[in-house]
This record gives structure tokens, sequence and C-alpha cells, in this order.
């Protein structure tokens, strides 16, 4: 009686790989992307991104750990150099050289369109010399000056409270006022937006406006919640809801990238410094929104996507509030 063939055991790359625990493979990617980002961008043809995160198949997020590829246009031929399904990575571990053989993803970005900005009711940002010209969209949180407690600010997107891409391609517009989205009430003025330039240093896509001292202002949803505390960075996004105008939107963390070279319009194409990838149909007007838990851990704001493809990028939290990013320490 013959006996059945016994499956091939995998290589040992593929084996020492699948034998890490998760928080491993997570770490050992991190690493791959920073010490190999910058070359896996020359290697392959189309990559304008490189992140670690979890694999994507027919839209379902599974909790497979991977090297992630972001790409303008998914191309199934004509591709000199293509991102294949594994890449080969020598890595230090306990004092020796250890070869892995980590999974790739393939994301696209797809064309995306810049979305449009109570504070968790929606704000308009307008033109004071031209109240008609509004620009819609969500406020992230009320911020207070950690020198000046009495000094508030509304955290929102450049793209949005600076009108940028409205009216001076990346160049802010300072006369930039700040009201509610049904623009019955006067919230306060520009007060700083963070240099974005086409083609330029990484940035963040990110403003603050000071709130009018006369004007009391909140941000708290629907479902009675509010940012509370900044999570710091030290793990990733997960139980993520988008807190939009529109009420909140499911996020399903994907990836986490450095460096991405997204198109605005009116300004050109703009080298983002970090960013989180979720799965969640934002649309335009929710840019600025909150991406956070339901106990108020703010993982994020929401400012880029693709709804065809329920594609949000959010700004990592902790890079918001770092010390010395905006000309005053801003605390929630």
């Amino acid at each position: 009686m013959a006996t059945k063939p016994k499956p091939a055991s995998p290589p040992a790359a593929v084996r020492r790989w699948n034998e890490l625990p998760p928080e491993q493979q997570l770490a050992t990617v991190r690493e791959v992307c920073g010490t190999k980002g910058a070359a896996l961008l020359k290697r392959f043809d189309g990559v304008i991104a490189v992140g670690a995160g979890y694999k994507k198949s027919a839209n379902a997020v599974s909790e497979a750990i991977c090297l992630g590829m972001l790409v303008k246009k998914k191309r199934t031929k004509n591709i000199a150099r293509p991102v294949p399904d594994r890449l080969l990575f020598t890595v230090i571990r306990d004092g020796k050289l250890v070869r892995l053989s980590i999974p790739t993803d393939v994301e696209e970005l797809g064309k995306g369109k810049p979305h449009a900005v109570n504070l968790a009711h929606g704000i308009r940002a307008f033109n004071r010399n031209n109240p008609k010209q509004g620009v819609p969209g969500a406020a992230c949180c009320a911020v207070v000056d950690t020198n000046q407690p009495p000094n508030r600010y509304i955290l929102g997107c450049r793209h949005v409270l600076a009108l940028s891409l409205l009216t001076t391609g990346c160049a802010a517009f300072n006369a930039t006022d700040v009201a509610d989205r049904g623009m019955n009430t006067r919230v306060g003025q520009l007060f700083f937006p963070l240099p974005m330039a086409p083609n330029g240093q990484p940035c963040l896509d990110a403003a603050i406006s000071l709130v009018d001292p006369s004007t009391p202002v909140d941000w708290l949803s629907a479902q009675g919640i509010r940012p509370t505390v900044v999570e710091p960075g030290a793990r990733q996004p997960q139980n993520c809801f988008v807190f939009t105008p529109d009420g909140p939107l499911q996020a399903i963390f994907v990836k986490e990238w450095a460096n991405v070279p997204l198109r605005y319009a009116g300004c050109g194409t703009v080298i983002i410094a970090g960013a989180y990838q979720f799965q969640a149909a934002t649309v335009g007007g929710h840019s600025g929104s909150p991406v956070m838990t339901p106990d108020g851990t703010l993982f994020g704001m929401h400012f880029w996507g693709d709804p065809s493809q329920s594609l949000a990028m959010a700004i990592p939290a902790f890079m918001l509030f770092q010390p010395g990013r905006f000309p005053v320490n801003i605390r929630l």
C-alpha cells in the first residue's frame, strides 16, 4: 500500500519567523523599517513607503504580522521589480546573526481626496474677509496651553484650519476664523499652522486655533465620550473609532507608516512624517476627527483617506503632542 508523501518542512528562515511570538515579530518588522526602509523604497517598483502591521485579504484584516509596502497603484504586469510574498533579512538576536523570512503585504494608496474640517459636531474655517468662504471639517480636541492654562486652542488639520488648500496653495492664510459647523457662532482664529511644503521635509498636517476667551467650547460626542488621555506611542491602535461629526465609524488598524508621500489638491505631494492606516469609510468633512477608543484614549487625528477603499490615515497623537511641536505646549 502506497504511503502519502510527507509535506516538505518550511525553510529554516520561515520556520524561525513563525516561531517568534507576535510582539517579537512586530519589533523585528519595525527594526527592518528603520534600518532597511530607504533601501526597500529603491529596491522595488512603485513603493512609496514601508510600514509594520497586519496582512489584509479581501479587505479583511488578519492577525498575521507583516512588512507593509505602500504603492500608489497596484500593477499586475510589466513590473520589473515586483514585491515578493516574503523577504529575507538578517538580524542580530542575542549577539548572533539570525536569518528570518518576513511576509510582505502590498497596500494600494489610490488617488484619495483631501478631506475638506462643536467641536464634536464639526467646525467650519472661513476667511474673515469673506465669511461665505468656509471649509467644513472636525476638531480633534480642545487643548490648553501648559504655560498659560487660561488659553485654549482647537487642534485640527492644517488643510482645514489654515484654509491652505482653498486659498493659497500650501501657504497658510492667516486671516482664518473658526465657527461651529452651522456658522452660527464664531469660536476663534488661526493661531499657528505647522509648516507644509510640496516635496519638502517630512511634516504633519496640523494646526491650532486660539479659542475666544468669551466662547465656551468643549468636545463631547453624542455617546458622552471625549479625548481624555494621549496614547504615548507605546502600542499600536486597537478598538478604535473615528469620531466624526456624523457619528463614530469603526476604525480597524492596518499598518503604521513613516514618511508617506500624499498628494494634496492645489499643493502637490507632501511628505507626512508619520501615519496610522485604518480601515474606515471616512468622507470629506471628517478631517480632524479624533481616532480614539471608547474610554477616551486618543490614538490619532484623521486627516486623509479614500472612501472607495475604506482607507483612512491618521496622524499619531503622540507626534502631535510632542513638546515643541507648536509655539505653545499643549495638553488635553
